[in-house]
């Protein structure tokens, strides 16, 4: 739980409101995060902070306010301060056109399973090490130069309301590393990624193994053109977390989905709308993603269906938009959904998955995404790093810079095969609060008729 008196102070806050006949909400989020970032094979930035924000709002008929404060909790008469500037706010607020929904933990929650102290307090020097010892082994081998960044570090998260004594409480840490080699004279470039949730999850040697494989295609081989139009694609593990996600955000937000905004609009849970071979979950009990037991309403999370088996099964609706449309919550009132696609028939092995392919581009990952139509569910993403041309079930040469404009349903309903292995892929934003975000998906996803739109003439 909570460090005791931070939460004596919190909970007498809320105990104190709760006498003033005040509805009030109280949401801590407490983050110790450290970061190295990597320029010209070296270290150029090293960096770590620990912040306490306390969110408080308040909720009077149709009118809410809120206020929020970045700094440390030490008394009881600094919370009874920013409870009455929320009252103000919420004074002076608008009223909304619905009544809103008031927080409430329906039951309590303490998590700490996701909480590893070593990886809480991983050093920036054990992070420069395990990069120089890949930087050292593979920059001599070519013109090679290393770029790249590692996060690490814990959040604390803990809210609580009048509405009643419950209190729902994580702890949890998580990494993310990202190395680029960039080769100076012809431009590719490789990079290998890797998610934590334990201190010693990965190690140099992993790393060093995944380039060796890869520095040969591109070094031995001239890229390869990729024609405009339908082509058979083998995405990989990064990709499909893109994908899914842009299929999240255009086609199953409660909001967009209500105001005609979502691909998903014009149909009705029930319709069959991508192949049998997809079905997306948002699931919090899944053991490769992050695992978010309670909402900021207080919410206990529960696995929710939104495909399944191609058929379009939920929307989604946070508190806000369920008011508005008078639907109830589901659980999504937070920012770091559990996404799951489920893993399909096809082999785990990658080898077989090329022979599978035979004749195709291997993407396994997407850049500079984009949703420019969401109403059809049209999606815009470029190949950049480890994008490989597969023939006769081999990679045989790396690929120009490729394109994909298409629909998101259009996609999703070329699929061939997937494959029996789930990975995760850690989706974590490295700005703002610190919120782990991870994505449980098939290892490759293999679909036909996928349009590529424009082929650089570089990589």
């Amino acid at each position: 739980m909570l460090e005791p008196k931070l939460r004596d102070i919190i909970v007498q806050a809320r105990n104190y409101a709760r006498a003033q006949g005040i509805n009030a909400e109280f949401s801590l989020h407490r983050e110790k995060s450290s970061l190295i970032r990597l320029g010209n094979s070296a270290i150029a930035l090293s960096t770590s902070e620990e912040l306490t924000r306390l969110d408080i709002s308040v909720m009077q008929d149709r009118r809410v306010g809120a206020v929020s404060l970045t700094a440390d909790i030490t008394s009881l008469d600094q919370l009874k301060s920013a409870l009455r500037q929320a009252e103000e706010n919420c004074r002076n607020a608008l009223p909304k056109d619905y009544d809103p929904i008031f927080g409430v933990v329906e039951e309590p929650i303490a998590d700490t399973t996701g909480y590893d102290p070593a990886l809480e307090n991983l050093s920036p020097q054990a992070k420069a090490e395990l990069c120089a010892r890949v930087i050292k082994t593979v920059k001599p081998r070519g013109k090679y130069d290393f770029s790249g960044s590692w996060s690490s570090g814990s959040t604390e998260i803990y809210y609580t309301t009048t509405a009643n004594d419950h209190e729902a409480y994580r702890r949890l840490t998580d990494g993310k590393l990202v190395l680029v080699l960039k080769e100076q004279t012809k431009k590719w470039e490789l990079s290998v990624s890797r998610t934590q949730k334990k201190a010693h999850e990965f190690d140099a040697d992993g790393i060093i193994q995944e380039l060796e494989t890869l520095l040969p295609i591109y070094e031995q081989n001239p890229g390869f053109h990729p024609a405009i139009g339908p082509q058979r694609v083998l995405f990989g593990s990064g990709a499909i977390a893109d994908l899914i996600g842009l299929c999240l955000w255009g086609g199953f937000i409660g909001r967009f989905y209500e105001e005609g905004r979502a691909f998903t609009s014009k149909n009705k849970p029930g319709d069959k709308i991508f192949s049998e071979h997809i079905t997306i979950v948002d699931d919090p009990t899944n053991p490769l993603v992050f695992q978010m037991p309670f909402d900021f309403i207080g919410k206990k999370r529960k696995l929710f269906k939104l495909v399944d088996r191609g058929v379009f099964a939920n929307v989604p609706y946070d508190s806000q938009t369920a008011a508005k449309y008078k639907k109830q919550p589901t659980g999504h009132d937070l920012e770091n959904w559990d996404l799951v696609m489920a893993p399909g028939s096809g082999p785990a092995d990658l080898k077989q998955a090329l022979q599978l392919a035979g004749n195709a581009l291997y993407i396994p990952h997407l850049h500079y995404t984009h949703l420019p139509d969401p109403t059809r569910g049209i999606f815009t993403g470029s190949s950049r790093f480890n994008a490989l041309l597969i023939k006769d079930g081999k990679f045989v040469a790396p690929i120009f810079s490729s394109r994909i404009t298409d629909a998101i349903p259009n996609l999703f309903n070329q699929v061939i095969a997937v494959s029996a292995q789930a990975v995760a892929e850690n989706v974590s934003a490295t700005y703002e609060r610190r919120t782990p975000s991870a994505y449980a998906v098939p290892s490759w996803l293999l679909c036909d008729k996928v349009n590529i739109s424009d082929v650089a003439e570089s990589f």
